[in-house]
């Protein structure tokens, strides 16, 4: 059954037959005149293609997203591994602490996976310091 978009004056904007966006109209934001099903949401541009909490130790803290594991290579270095790799290795990824202030300097990605660096406060060296991260690109 196909409906329309309409816009705040009342005017027709998109009339939509059911027909599925594909991933490359998804990428491309130009799906505007399908639907697009929960399964495909992901290769938005914008939305999230992992996410996750690092437990101080190193570990995986539950819940996550994307992330196969975590290896603990040495004081505040991590290795995370997606479950589903990205498609190139160009993606952001951002960081927050949970505790002491701190920052993170990327030290590696590949589509497999991305390496980070727990940095201290002062700059001195790595800290083992609970963390979430959050990467964005394309999958």
């Amino acid at each position: 059954m196909p409906w329309t978009f309409y816009n705040s004056n009342g005017e027709a904007l998109v009339q939509h037959a059911e027909s599925e966006a594909t991933k490359a109209e998804m990428e491309a934001e130009t799906a505007v005149a399908h639907f697009v099903p929960p399964d495909l949401v992901k290769n938005s541009p914008g939305v999230a293609k992992a996410w996750v909490s690092i437990d101080a130790d190193g570990t995986l803290a539950s819940p996550d997203y994307n992330i196969a594991s975590i290896t603990d290579t040495g004081t505040g270095d991590r290795d995370i591994n997606f479950t589903t790799a990205m498609s190139g290795a160009v993606f952001a990824v951002g960081g927050t602490s949970l505790g002491d202030a701190v920052f993170f300097r990327n030290t590696g990605r590949t589509t497999a996976d991305f390496r980070i660096e727990v940095m201290n406060s002062g700059n001195t060296g790595t800290a083992d310091v609970a963390s979430t991260h959050l990467v964005l690109g394309d999958q």
